[in-house]
């Protein structure tokens, strides 16, 4: 399943944050006409338009895969569009983590939402 979460990357566990990441790029390059299999997914239809979206994502994935310990090889642009997403998509989204029994990391103290 291709999905970019709308909660803040430190509540992600390994798992999702890795998994996140590699779809992340799927995306990135379905937006950008290099992969045919994922030009018609909700996920990258919900972007079109808001790559600059992504790169923020992305920039937030990787500082909190270093964070981490991860290692990081995949470079993307900056973003200069913050990752936004609205209180009840990230409600939702923390209802279907918690659902799947994942254990949810440290709350962040903020989030970015419209």
């Amino acid at each position: 399943m291709v999905r970019i979460w709308c909660v803040p990357v430190l509540e992600l566990d390994r798992q999702h944050l890795l998994g996140e990441h590699a779809e992340l790029h799927c995306i990135i390059g379905a937006l950008l006409g290099k992969y045919k299999a994922y030009r018609n997914h909700p996920q990258t239809i919900r972007f079109k338009n808001k790559i600059d979206q992504l790169y923020s994502r992305h920039d937030e994935q990787v500082q909190e895969m270093l964070k981490r310990g991860y290692k990081h090889n995949s470079t993307l642009p900056n973003g200069n569009q913050y990752y936004t997403y609205s209180e009840d998509e990230y409600k939702q989204d923390q209802k279907e983590l918690t659902r799947r029994h994942i254990p949810k990391r440290k709350a962040a103290s903020k989030f970015k939402h419209v």
